[in-house]
This record gives C-alpha cells, sequence and structure tokens, in this order.
C-alpha cells in the first residue's frame, strides 16, 4: 500500500529537537538553572493571570530561551517533581494560545499570540520529555508523571478539537509527537507498574483519536500512514492497542456499512465513546480511506500467535541482552498474555464480519465479553514454565468442561481443569445464532479482505500432516504472506507454509483466537447464498483448516476449536458448498463426541459432579448438524467420499456414503438416549421419524425385504423378563392373536440397517424414555406421541407386528401412569399428555386393527378407555417392574399388573370421577374409535366422510310414493335416547323393499356422526326362498272327516266331586241362604221372580233347539261360520315396535328425572316446529373430525409481491418439475363439486352434490398447481381423526378478491329458501363455530366459478357455546432462492387464503390473530437433489410441531409425507393450547342437547304411548 512512499520511523525515533541547550552541560548545572528559571516564569505567570499586566517574555528571542530551559525542565528525574509540574502547568497555558480566546491569555508571551504554529510546533517536540521513562522510579513518582502526561494529552485533545489556526506541519508535528510518545512508552517490553503501564490504554486512545480527527482536518501523508503502521508493530504486545484499533475499526465499520449498504442494513450498535469517534461530517470518501487504512494499521493480527515475531524487535532483544535471566526475547513475561490478545484481535475481526454478513451484534455486549474474559484469564499473566511456541494443553475438553466449585477435591480420579486453561464455553456461546441479512454482500467480497487473516488463525500452531507440509523456498511468497494480501493469498493456497519446528507439535495455548478465527470463517460459508460462486481457493483452505479443527483425537484436538466449528457450522451441508460433504466423516466423528462419548464418560455420578458435559446450546448445534446428514447415505449410496489427507506417501482410505448409515443411526439414538434438554429431545425425535421413514420407503421402493430368524414361541414369549403375571406377557394359546401373523417375529432386530430393526428399536426408546423421563415434560411427551403417530403409519417389511403390540401396551401404561400421579401434579399440560396419548392409541388401533383379536391386548385398552371415562380400573392394579431384554434399556420400566383373582368393581358401583372433562372425552372418542372404525376404516364412502351420506331428503326420495317432503310436516319421527342420540324414525319402507314387514329406517345422530340403518322384523331368514307373502297365504280348509267318535253327555261341574263329601263347619254357614232372610211379606216378590227366571230358560232351549234343526238343514260348508285368515297387515307401528323391542320403551324412561335438570331417558322431539329441520341441519353441519387447510405457493428468484408469486403457478412451464411431484405426495385430486369432505373453505365443504346440481367444467391442463386452487379441484388427505385440504391460491383468485374490495362473503339473517329448481346439495359436516351457516343457490350464475358463495346465518338457543377453537393458518412456500424467505410477503396473502372460519373464531382482534396464528414452512431445493426446511411461526409453550425441524435436509421419497404430518402436528398443538377449543363430539354433544332443551315435547306417559299409535303424515 506504502511501498513507494518513504517511512519516517528512523527521523521521529533520531528527531533532536526535544534537546536543550541546556543537555550541553552537566546535570547539576542544567537542574539549578531549569529550577531557578521555571520558577520565575511559573510566578510571573501566577501574576499576570491575576493582573492585568502582560507576560514580560515580549520578544522571541526571549521566548525561545525560556522554551530551552522549559524543554530541559520536562526531562528533569522524577525527583524534581515540582519543576516537573510547573514546566508543564507554563505549556499547557502558552498552547491555549491557538484557543479562542481564554482566561490566560495575558500569561502567553505576545510572540507567541502573533504566530503560535512554530511556537506550538517547538513546544510539542519539548512535551515529548516528560514521555520518557525514567528506569530505577519509585512508584509514587511514576504515578504522579503519569498525572502530568495525562495533562498534557488532555490539553492537546483540546487544541486539535477546538483550534481552527492549526497549520499543517502543525498537524503532522502533532501526529509525530503522538507516534513518538506512543514508541517511547510502549516499545519496550512490559513491566509492571511503569510508565508505561499507567498510560498504555491512554496514549493510545489519543493516537487513535487525534489521528482520525486529522483525517477530518488535515488528511495525513502516505508517509505517515507508513510510519503509524511500521511503529505499531513495535507495540503489539499491547492489549490495549487491540482494543483501540477495534474500537476504531468498529466505529468505522459502522459508517461504512450505512453509505455502502444502505440505513435499512442492520447496524452494528456502538457504545458511546466508540460513536463519537468518527466526526459527523466527515466524508464517505475520508470514512472509506481510514477505514481501509487503520483495518491494517497492525499488519497482520495472526502473528500475535507467534511470539518468535512479536519478541524479535529492537527493545525485545535489547532487554533481553541487558537481563542477567532472560536469554530468549520471546520467553519476557509480558509475552505470557498473547494468547487472549491474539483472542481479542480475532473477535474483533469477527465482529466486523458479522457486520458486514448483516448478524446484529451489540458492541457493549462484546467488550462486557471482554472484560469477563480478561478477568477470568488472569492467570494466564503468570509466566510458564515452557515458551508459549512449545506448550501443549493437557486439557483440550476443557471447552466441554466446568468445574465444580462445590465438588469434593479428595475425589482425584476425576480429570481436573488446567489452572491456567479458559474456560471458553461463556465466550463461544454468548449470544443465540441469527440468520444474516438478505443482502449480504458475497462471500468472496468479506473473504477478500478478512480471509488471509482468518485462514491463517485457523491454523495457528496447528500440527499437520505431512503430507500438507511444505518448506518454503527461496523467493517464495512466504515473507509476505502475513501482508494480508489477496494476490498472496491465494498463492500456495492448500500448502502450508510454516516452519517445520512449529508444525510438529500441536500447540493449544492459541486456540482461543483459533476457535474466533474458525468459527468466523464458518459463519462466513455458512452465509452461502443461492447460485453464489466461491473462489476455489477458498474452498481448498477452508475445508484444510475444517478438517484441522474437527479433529477429536487427542493428539490434534482443540476443544475450543472444536466446539466453535460445530456451533457456528450448522448451515454448512445445507447452503450447497461445492465439495463440503467431504468433510462428512470427520463432522460424523465430531458430533459423536459432544453427544455420545462425553455423555457416557461422564455419566457415573461422581464424575458428573466434577464434571459438568451438558452444554445444551453445543449439544444443539450438534443435533442441528446431524439433521443434515441423515438423508445422505441413502441418497448418495455407492458414492465414495473424497479423502482430504489423501497424498502420495498415504494409503488412500475409500469411504462410500452407504457406508456411514449405521454410524448415522447409532448417532441418532445415542443421543436420543443421552439427551436431556426438551428442545433437542424434540428436534431429535424429528429426526428419528425421518430416518426411519426414509428407510422404509426406501426399501419398498427397491423391493428389499428384512428377512428375521424364525423364532419359537419361547423366544416371543421371552420378549420381557417378568413373570407370566404381568401385563405384558403374550397372550394365551387361546387367542386367536397367535394364528395371525403377529407372532412370527420375535425380539426386536438388532440389525439397524434395515427398517425393520431401526423401527422396532426406536418405538422402544421412544416409550421408555416417555415412561421413565418425559412424562413430566410437555413438549417432549407430546414430541413422542407425534412421532409414535406417524410411526404407526409406516409400511414396514415385514411388519413388525409385535413390537406393535408392546407399543399399544406401553402408550396404554402411559395413560394409566399420568392418570395416577397425585393431585397437585394434574393440570392444564398433564392432561394435554393424556389427551395426545389417546389420539395416538387410536391411530394405532386404526392402523393395526388384528391387535384387538388379541384378547390380552383388547383387555388392556379397553381397561385405559374405562380409566379414562371413569378415573379407576375395574380391577386395582399391582405395580410390578419389568425389564425388557435386547433393548439397549437399562433401567426397569413400572407396570400397572391386574391379578385374576381380584374381585372386579362393576359399573353401577362405581363413581365417575374422571381425571378430567378433556380425558373423559379423549377416552369417549377412542372407544368409540373402537367400535366404528377399528377394521373397517376408510368407510365405503370412501375417507372423504366417516358420516353417512344419507339424510331425510336422500331416504325420501327412495320412499314409495315420495319424491320430497310433504308441506305438513315430516314422515319422522324424532326421539332423543339419554339426552345424547337423536334417531329420527321412518316408518315408510324404501323403494327397494318388498317385504311387507315391519319396516323402519332410522337416522341416528349422535356425538360422533351420523348414520343410516334399516331394520326389518322378520319370522324367518333371508336364506329360505320366497317372500313374505308366501308365507302369510291361505292354506286351504282340510277335509272334512265323518267318524266323529262317541259324545258323552257329561254335566259340567264347578268343584270336584271330592268337595260334596267334606263335613261342612260353622264358618260355611256364616252366610245365611236366601229362604232363611225371604219374609212373608216379599215371598210373592221371591216367586214372580222364579217364575222369570223359569219363562226365559225355556225360551232359550226353545231358541237353540231351532237353530240346531236350521243348522241341519243348511249344507256343509256354511260360509257364515267357516274360518277364514285374517287380512294381510301393510300398516306397521314400526316406530313403537322398534322402540319396544330395543328396551328403550317403559315407563320408567318417560318419567322426569328427580334433584336434576335433565330431561327424561327418552324425549319425542316436535317435528311441527319448523325450525328443527333447520337445527338437524346445523347438526350435520359439525363435522366428526379436526380440519386443516394448507397453503401452497412458489417463489421464484428475487420475487416479493404477491402477484408475481401467484402468477407463478398458472403455468406447467413456471415451476419447477420436483414441485408437481411434491404437490402430488401431499394428498389426492378430488372435485370440489363432488367431494364430500373438508375442501379449504366452508362454501364448497362437506356437502353432497345431486347429479343435477354438477356442473361439467374442463379440467384445467397445463397449469402448475394453479388448478388446485379450491375452484375446481383440491388435494386432499384424510385419517380416522384428521382431514386436511391442500390449496394452491391462484392469481385468478386473487385478483378476484382485489376487484371485490377484498369482501368477505355476505352474511344473512334469512334463512334458505328450499324446493326451487330441484334438491339442495345436502350438507355432511360442515364445521362452523356458531352452528348456524348454509349454503344456498346464487341467483345468478351458479356455473361461473368466479361467483362469490353466500352464506345464510341464523342464531338459535345457545349456539354461541359451540366453540371451534384458533384458526391456524399454516403456509408451504416453496423458494428457487433461499434467502426469498425473508422478503415473503405473508400478510399479503391473507385474503386469498380465507377458509370462511376465520370470521367466527373467538377473538377481538380477527386480523392481529391471523398474523400470530400463521406458520411457514418453507422448502428450499438443492443442488444435490435433496431439500432444506426453514420454518417460521410464533411458537406458544406447545406450538414447537415436528416431524420437520428448522433446518432439517430431507429427502425426495419423504418431503410430502413429512410436511403433511408437520401441518397436522401444528393444528393440535395450535387446538390443544387453546382454552376455547372443543373437540369435534363435544360439539355435536352440545348441539344435540340444545336441540332437546329447544324442541321438547313435554308429554305424560299416557299422552305419549297415545301418540306413539297416531300416525305421522306420510
Amino acid at each position: 500500500m506504502y511501498s513507494e512512499w518513504a517511512s519516517l520511523q528512523d527521523e521521529i525515533q533520531c528527531d533532536k529537537a526535544n534537546q536543550s541547550v541546556l543537555h550541553k552541560f552537566p546535570p547539576v548545572v542544567g537542574t539549578t538553572v531549569a529550577t531557578s528559571v521555571v520558577r520565575h516564569i511559573a510566578l510571573s505567570l501566577s501574576i499576570a493571570a491575576n493582573s492585568s499586566e502582560p507576560c514580560q517574555l515580549d520578544s522571541d528571542k526571549e521566548v525561545k530561551w525560556a522554551m530551552e530551559v522549559l524543554c530541559y525542565g520536562l526531562g528533569l528525574p522524577l525527583m524534581e517533581l515540582d519543576t516537573i509540574k510547573e514546566c508543564v502547568n507554563v505549556y499547557c497555558i502558552w498552547l491555549s494560545a491557538c484557543l479562542p480566546p481564554s482566561p490566560h491569555q495575558n500569561s502567553v508571551p505576545q510572540p507567541i499570540k502573533d504566530d503560535p504554529n512554530p511556537y506550538i510546533q517547538d513546544m510539542i517536540h519539548h512535551l515529548l520529555n516528560l514521555f520518557v521513562p525514567r528506569p530505577g522510579s519509585d512508584v509514587d513518582s511514576v504515578r504522579k508523571q503519569a498525572v502530568f502526561c495525562h495533562r498534557v494529552l488532555r490539553q492537546i485533545q483540546a487544541i486539535t478539537k477546538e483550534s481552527t489556526i492549526l497549520s499543517r506541519e502543525s498537524w503532522e508535528t502533532l501526529l509525530k509527537f503522538l507516534l513518538a510518545a506512543n514508541d517511547s512508552l510502549l516499545s519496550p517490553p512490559l513491566e509492571k507498574d511503569d510508565i508505561g503501564d499507567q498510560l498504555c490504554e491512554r496514549v493510545l486512545s489519543v493516537l487513535f483519536e487525534i489521528w482520525l480527527l486529522a483525517c477530518y482536518k488535515c488528511f495525513p501523508s502516505p508517509s505517515l500512514w507508513k510510519t503509524f503502521r511500521a511503529m505499531c508493530i513495535s507495540w503489539r504486545h499491547h492489549e490495549s492497542l487491540v482494543v483501540q484499533w477495534h474500537k476504531v475499526n468498529h466505529a468505522l465499520t459502522s459508517n461504512v456499512l450505512n453509505f455502502t449498504q444502505g440505513p435499512e442494513y442492520p447496524k452494528l450498535t456502538l457504545a458511546d465513546d466508540e460513536a463519537q469517534l468518527i466526526p459527523t461530517s466527515m466524508t464517505y470518501d475520508c470514512i472509506a480511506q481510514c477505514w481501509f487504512r487503520f483495518l491494517h494499521i497492525i499488519q497482520n493480527p495472526v502473528d500475535l500467535s507467534r511470539p518468535e515475531i512479536i519478541g524479535k524487535t529492537h527493545k525485545f532483544m535489547q532487554a533481553a541482552m541487558n537481563s542477567e535471566t532472560l536469554v530468549d526475547p520471546t520467553q519476557h513475561e509480558c509475552l505470557s498474555k498473547l494468547p487472549l490478545i491474539f483472542y481479542k484481535a480475532m473477535k474483533g475481526v469477527s465482529v466486523m464480519v458479522n457486520a458486514f454478513l448483516g448478524i446484529p451484534q451489540t458492541q457493549n455486549r462484546y467488550e462486557e465479553q471482554l472484560i469477563s474474559s480478561s478477568s477470568s484469564n488472569s492467570k494466564l499473566t503468570l509466566p510458564p514454565s515452557t515458551p508459549p511456541g512449545q506448550r501443549k494443553s493437557s486439557r483440550p475438553m476443557s471447552v466441554f468442561s466446568s468445574s465444580n466449585k462445590g465438588a469434593k477435591t479428595a475425589n482425584t480420579s476425576a480429570p481436573q481443569p488446567k489452572a491456567n486453561t479458559p474456560m471458553l464455553s461463556s465466550l463461544i456461546f454468548h449470544e443465540p445464532r441469527q440468520s444474516p441479512a438478505p443482502n449480504r454482500p458475497k462471500c468472496d467480497s468479506i473473504l477478500h479482505l478478512f480471509g488471509a487473516w482468518l485462514f491463517d488463525a485457523a491454523l495457528a500452531r496447528v500440527k499437520f500432516h505431512n503430507c500438507h507440509k511444505m518448506v518454503p523456498e527461496q523467493g517464495s511468497v512466504h515473507s509476505d504472506r502475513r501482508s494480508s494480501s489477496l494476490t498472496d493469498s491465494r498463492r500456495n493456497s492448500v500448502s502450508m507454509d510454516y516452519h517445520s519446528e512449529t508444525s510438529g507439535v500441536c500447540d493449544n495455548t492459541y486456540e482461543m483466537g483459533r476457535a474466533e478465527a474458525l468459527g468466523t470463517l464458518c459463519r462466513i460459508f455458512c452465509a452461502h447464498k443461492t447460485g453464489e460462486t466461491i473462489l476455489p481457493v477458498y474452498y481448498s483452505r477452508f475445508y484444510m483448516a475444517m478438517y484441522y479443527g474437527l479433529q477429536t483425537s487427542e493428539e490434534y484436538l482443540s476443544g475450543q476449536v472444536l466446539a466453535s466449528v460445530l456451533f457456528n457450522s450448522c448451515d454448512i451441508l445445507r447452503v450447497d458448498l461445492d465439495g463440503v460433504l467431504m468433510l462428512l466423516p470427520h463432522i460424523l466423528e465430531a458430533i459423536q463426541l459432544v453427544l455420545n462419548d462425553l455423555p457416557n464418560k461422564y455419566k457415573t455420578n461422581e464424575m458428573t459432579s466434577i464434571i459438568e458435559y451438558k452444554n445444551v446450546e453445543l449439544q444443539r448445534a450438534c443435533v442441528n448438524l446431524l439433521l443434515t446428514t441423515l438423508c445422505l447415505p441413502l441418497h448418495f449410496k455407492d458414492l465414495t467420499i473424497r479423502d482430504i489427507v489423501s497424498s502420495t506417501d498415504t494409503d488412500v482410505q475409500l469411504i462410500t456414503f452407504i457406508s456411514l448409515k449405521k454410524k448415522i443411526i447409532d448417532l441418532m439414538i445415542g443421543a436420543l438416549r443421552n439427551t436431556t434438554d426438551p428442545t433437542n429431545t424434540q428436534m431429535l425425535l424429528g429426526g428419528l421419524m425421518l430416518l426411519v421413514e426414509d428407510m422404509a420407503v426406501c426399501e419398498a421402493a427397491e423391493q428389499t425385504t428384512f428377512q428375521p430368524q424364525d423364532l419359537s414361541l419361547d423366544s416371543e414369549n421371552a420378549v420381557f423378563s417378568d413373570t407370566s403375571n404381568t401385563s405384558l406377557k403374550t397372550s394365551s394359546s387361546e387367542s386367536s392373536f397367535k394364528d395371525g401373523s403377529y407372532h412370527r417375529l420375535g425380539n426386536p432386530a438388532n440389525d439397524l440397517d434395515s427398517a425393520h430393526g431401526l423401527f422396532g428399536e426406536a418405538v422402544t426408546l421412544i416409550c421408555h424414555r416417555l415412561l421413565s423421563q418425559w412424562k413430566t415434560e410437555l413438549n417432549s411427551a407430546l414430541a413422542a406421541m407425534e412421532i409414535l403417530a406417524g410411526l404407526a403409519k409406516l409400511a414396514i417389511s415385514p411388519p413388525n407386528l409385535l413390537m406393535c403390540k408392546c407399543t399399544v401396551k406401553w402408550i396404554c401404561e402411559f395413560i394409566v401412569q399420568q392418570c395416577n400421579r397425585p393431585a397437585p401434579a394434574h393440570s392444564k399440560d398433564l392432561h394435554s399428555t393424556i389427551v395426545a396419548a389417546f389420539r395416538c392409541l387410536s391411530l394405532w388401533l386404526v392402523e393395526h386393527p388384528r391387535l384387538l383379536y388379541d384378547k390380552e391386548c383388547l383387555h388392556v385398552v379397553l381397561e385405559v378407555v374405562e380409566l379414562g371415562i371413569s378415573g379407576s380400573k375395574s380391577q386395582k392394579p399391582d405395580i410390578q417392574s419389568v425389564q425388557l431384554k435386547d433393548t439397549k434399556i437399562s433401567p426397569a420400566v413400572q407396570v400397572a399388573v391386574n391379578r385374576a383373582s381380584d374381585p372386579p368393581k362393576y359399573k353401577q358401583d362405581k363413581q365417575r370421577q374422571p381425571a378430567s372433562k378433556r380425558v373423559q372425552e379423549a377416552a369417549e372418542g377412542l372407544l368409540t374409535c373402537i367400535i366404528q372404525h377399528v377394521g373397517a376404516f376408510p368407510p365405503p364412502c370412501g375417507p372423504e366422510s366417516l358420516f353417512s351420506l344419507l339424510d331425510e331428503k336422500s331416504l325420501l326420495k327412495y320412499t314409495k310414493g315420495n319424491s320430497c317432503i310433504p308441506e305438513h310436516g315430516t314422515p319422522f319421527r324424532y326421539y332423543v335416547l339419554e339426552n345424547a342420540i337423536i334417531v329420527g324414525l321412518l316408518e315408510q319402507p324404501l323403494g327397494n323393499i318388498e317385504d311387507l314387514l315391519p319396516t323402519v329406517t332410522a337416522l341416528i345422530r349422535g356425538p360422533f356422526g351420523r348414520h343410516a340403518w334399516v331394520m326389518q322384523l322378520r319370522h324367518s331368514p333371508r336364506v329360505k326362498r320366497g317372500t313374505s307373502k308366501s308365507h302369510l297365504a291361505d292354506p286351504g280348509r282340510p277335509m272334512p272327516v265323518d267318524s266323529v267318535g262317541f259324545r258323552h253327555a257329561a254335566k259340567p261341574r264347578n268343584f270336584p266331586e271330592a268337595v260334596d263329601k267334606v263335613t261342612p263347619t260353622k264358618a260355611e254357614k256364616s252366610i245365611p241362604t236366601l229362604e232363611s232372610l225371604v219374609t212373608d211379606e216379599k215371598r210373592p216378590k221371591l216367586n214372580k221372580l222364579k217364575s222369570f227366571i223359569e219363562k226365559q230358560a225355556q225360551f232359550e232351549a226353545q231358541v237353540s233347539q231351532k237353530k240346531q234343526q236350521e243348522m241341519k238343514s243348511m249344507p256343509f260348508p256354511n260360509k257364515d261360520t267357516e274360518c277364514k285368515p285374517p287380512k294381510i297387515t301393510e300398516e306397521f307401528q314400526a316406530a313403537r315396535l322398534f322402540l319396544s323391542h330395543y328396551g328403550f320403551l317403559s315407563l320408567e324412561a318417560l318419567k322426569e328425572q328427580t334433584n336434576t335438570s335433565l330431561p327424561p331417558s327418552l324425549v319425542t322431539l316436535d317435528t311441527t316446529n319448523p325450525g328443527l329441520t333447520n337445527d338437524l341441519e346445523m347438526l350435520d353441519a359439525i363435522t366428526a373430525r379436526d380440519n386443516d387447510t394448507v397453503h401452497v405457493f412458489y417463489v421464484k428468484s428475487g420475487q416479493r409481491s404477491a402477484a408475481d408469486i401467484l402468477r407463478n403457478v398458472g403455468f406447467q412451464r413456471g415451476v419447477q418439475a420436483q414441485f408437481l411431484e411434491f404437490l402430488h405426495s401431499l394428498g389426492w385430486p378430488v372435485d370440489v363439486q363432488k367431494h364430500a369432505g373438508w375442501t379449504g373453505h366452508i362454501s364448497t365443504s362437506w356437502k353432497i352434490s345431486q347429479p343435477e346440481d354438477i356442473q361439467d367444467r374442463a379440467p384445467r391442463m397445463g397449469t402448475g398447481g394453479s388448478i388446485y386452487d379450491g375452484q375446481q379441484q383440491v388435494l386432499y388427505w384424510a385419517d380416522v381423526s384428521s382431514e386436511v385440504a391442500f390449496i394452491v391460491p391462484s392469481l385468478e383468485n386473487f385478483n378476484r378478491l382485489q376487484n371485490d374490495g377484498d369482501k368477505s362473503p355476505q352474511v344473512s339473517a334469512s334463512t334458505v329458501s328450499e324446493g326451487q329448481g330441484g334438491a339442495k346439495p345436502t350438507t355432511l359436516s360442515l364445521e362452523r363455530p356458531l352452528g348456524e351457516l348454509r349454503v344456498s343457490k346464487g341467483t345468478d350464475s351458479p356455473s361461473s366459478p368466479h361467483d362469490a358463495p353466500v352464506f345464510r346465518a341464523r342464531r338459535f338457543g345457545r349456539s354461541s357455546t359451540v366453540t371451534i377453537g384458533p384458526d391456524t393458518k399454516i403456509f408451504v412456500v416453496w423458494l428457487e432462492n433461499f434467502e426469498d424467505h425473508e422478503n415473503f410477503p405473508t400478510g399479503d396473502f391473507l385474503s386469498v387464503t380465507s377458509t370462511g372460519l376465520d370470521q367466527y373464531t373467538p377473538t377481538s382482534s380477527s386480523s392481529m390473530r391471523q398474523e400470530k396464528d400463521i406458520f411457514v414452512i418453507f422448502i428450499h431445493a438443492l443442488q444435490n437433489g435433496l431439500f432444506r426446511i426453514h420454518m417460521e411461526g410464533q411458537t406458544g409453550r406447545i406450538s414447537m410441531a415436528i416431524p420437520l425441524v428448522d433446518g432439517m435436509v430431507v429427502s425426495r421419497r419423504t418431503l410430502g409425507s413429512m410436511v403433511r404430518q408437520t401441518a397436522i402436528n401444528i393444528g393440535r398443538r395450535k387446538r390443544l393450547e387453546s382454552d376455547s377449543y372443543q373437540p369435534p363430539h363435544v360439539r355435536r354433544k352440545i348441539k344435540i342437547q340444545e336441540i332437546v332443551d329447544k324442541y321438547h315435547l313435554k308429554m305424560t306417559e299416557s299422552e305419549f304411548y297415545t301418540a306413539l299409535f297416531q300416525d305421522v303424515h306420510k
């Protein structure tokens, strides 16, 4: 830079301008003259200051003579402190001549007032004598000398800031004076309490401050700059020089970034004193010039790690020659601080690099760290027994451990930290990792500035392999490498050109600065942008530095360097760096050391009390790195990784990617087993899910099947070591479970290279940690349940079904443990884990329905259901300890074991006390899932709907003689059973029923859906031929038979004959006879009565005789008396028969319950109320599953506008082919008009479109995904508990909403008119929080896809109590350029991503809620074919959903599945966190209760039975 300019160093050092004429005389003479003259001058100055008399020195000759005396006086020994003080006072007053008028104007000689610049230059030369060290002086005198120097420096600062008359010569004299003063004080080796130690920081700060002022007012010449740079070489053993250098550099860097990158660029926050260093009016060009010159003012800062260079200056050599004990100048005591100075130099460079990268960092915090490091490393000032260049740290892993002050010192077996080894964990991990600015400079630009320093510092004092050593030849550029020239840094970039004697030993003394330098390099390369190119020379040097930084062997290991590399290189494998995968084996070794080796090494209690290894942040960095390596082995397979240390004299070790698969799996399993941090646990669980799924999908694609060994039944039963009375033993031989394929497998496979073995190991490990450690930690437990749910859906070949059975039992045991925890432990978080466990259990049972064929498994599951619903089990469990075999798990698991001898406690004898209402509802959901869906999912109508697709209108279309609902009432009878189930009974047979039998069609609406059943009362099976009419036909009269046998005339008796033989008793005569009571007066009347009776008997005998004669005369058979079959009944009271036969109809069921407001068990609804039909439709509008909506976007490089982003998916050529493949892996396409499930918007969801309502529209072809914008098609996926709609918004929808003014769908209070032009499409499970929305046909063109739907709403009863919870928006954004995620316009898409549910969610501010609840999953396709994941969103207490983790790199095979699972889990976690969320079956139950309260037809028992026999409208 200054090669063509001469240095002024010799001129300054040999300058005699500070020599007085008195120096020609003996010291006694000079001292006597100076003392007398100076005392008189000082006295005259004080008199002139107190009076108006001018100074007596009124000529140039007099002033110069006095200045000669003052010059000598400033150099007097410190014994003459009074004279020195007076000299300082005189010169300080005279120097004020160049300042604005002051009170000391009378004390300044007139010649100085007339032309101050020449005199000021002389005085400044003379003042240099004050700064000359006085050897042999006592400490107090040195301190007083320092006080005088401080006063002079303050006066000089005032002159430079306030004076306006200084000439250029005066400025140069000032700068030369400061350089000379600094050189006089700082060049010699530092001695404690000498003048250099006292003034070091002050004199350097004044030098840098005044030099900056000179750049503003009178820019120094190149010769001065070169002199400044050359003289700084002799001062570099002072810590203050590096501190002041960084203060100026950071202040200038902050200003440079302000005008080069713009005011929006992240600013480097400065301290108050640093912000004032730069004059506010300094030009940009001047700032740039100063910045570059000051940046290189101390030349190569890496020389601070080389004592042989720092200690070979003239002053150090002179001190060594004058010392009797010091032989080698590099062993001077002051050089023991070089490691700390080197670290501070690299830390300052790191701050500047962070500023250029746009990583926010405050200087205040940086200074605090430097202060803390200085105090914590105070022991470094002690001289070591060996030179710094030959020392080797005995504690290379000190960064991973910290001493415990409270530990007992008696334990000498534990390794103790070295006394002089600093603990840098607080420095390396002082701040969280932050993303660089999107508009940051290119990596090459930053490396051009700092690369040479950083590359050299990253390999400082490293022991090199032989293949990397190079002896510099004569004439090579080795001597100029430290000049930080860009050209030099490119030459011989790979071969290390350090001396062989220093490269033969690994010296960790300077690992602090080396760690900071290599960490800075990692941040630079991790800031690589998409498509950016970096020079190969930089790649090669960086990989070489990384190779030595990642070493884990004791010979090469540096713990602080390794920690810094791991902490700062989390993104290194996911930013498309060329050739970076050659570091993969070394990265895995380093990760293994941190995650597995160290925790296992210090796992005993004794060691843990001494050494704390759990550095959570470092472990998290390793986990981040590990998550980027999971898919590499199966992606590259047999591809060879190049060896970075290969050479002609070493054996080349070929490593393939597939050979690292086992190591990565062991790392993942070991890390998950050792980690204790909840965040790290969740990240590892997400990685484990990716690992298992990627392996399973890869094996399925390659059609490879793991073949386990055939194991006997004994080995199967030996999976658990507990006795036969445990609940985890295999089922008995009577179980049908034995007959299936579930017991073809025995112990979990030890071969983790297969999906089968890894599946078993993963499930076992997760369940064990869940039962032992994670049960008290909410997020870890939820993450474990999410992973178990994901593992349940994996297709493992062959299926590890025995492990599936064990998993179900372990989940049940987890629920039991959580429910049985003490009452103080029960909280919302605890119950959230139980609810998640019930949901996970239902998924396992649905995916593996044959598990319930096992009697024991079924018993365990139903016991857990009973526990969740009632709060206790029928049989009291006995807790036993179970030890698992072959699972690498040492602790035993406590399980609940039921004893068969215990008498069960029946349902009616138990008091229902569930853990909470939420737990009870989750258990009811599991029970319903077992009954309805296990073994029957998906239903016949497909996974789109769990409901029956039939409702009243659909059924009435198929009734005989009816096509629609009559105007006067409905033919359905509606009853409510147990205040929970609405049964609609239709007594009319359907058109396909020909038998005239009692038939009833039942529409059953309960908390878990709507179901349609047709029941018929038959007295003969259907398998017999013929219909019911054939059985009811007249069989005909049998032929008469003449022989009728003998007729016996026997008179019937009322009592047996033996009665007459019984002797009467008096009691029998207690009732008198009629004859004994008749008197003479009444006798005639009695006789008259008897005559009437006789006449009547005669008349009847005559009539009987006459009738018999007539019958004999009539022909046979007689038509009047012949027996005929009854007429076949075609009208049945089928509703009454149904209620009676199923036990619902009884007097007890009709009675009002006492002491409660609940209605009777059997309730009739008022079908005459027209609102009943609307409320039933509202009930059907509440789905039985949770639904989520995911909106997918495609962003091209550099796009920021919402319209531009939406335009990409309009054409296939506008998107990458991988994007379309990803879309189709999310779900299957469905037609919105025909779809019966969730479509992403309530206006088109859950509808049964009739054939006449379906409009034939040709699908759009050749789109880039916009066909799935919700107008014609969407991508849909569903399981038994969730349904998801994936929508790709199009520009067409966006423009329509913009043209409509972003109006939301209209809501009207009017009811929907029915029966116009055909039947209305029937809603199935439209989930509405208020339960009142109904979809109507528009009066305008209904065929136009652009017409916004109209929603009509009504409020009934307590509809506000039905709430849906949070409306979480989930975006999936495909990025061509990863940096565009910083500028993605999330807020601009709120209108086009509306689901119709947002305006009904319970919140005070819809816009604020939407902004907060948006989760974005960014996907970026890497050049190697893998995909980088970045996740954004405000995470609450339980919102960190997995399996996707921020920074994870996933494969093409698993991308769609992982994104889908993460989106579903995000919605589930938000619902768990919400206080307003109610499960679907709870919302349906509340709606049913509202219908009962509103339409309950209160009747007495007699009225009920009367209405039951009455006909309804048909």
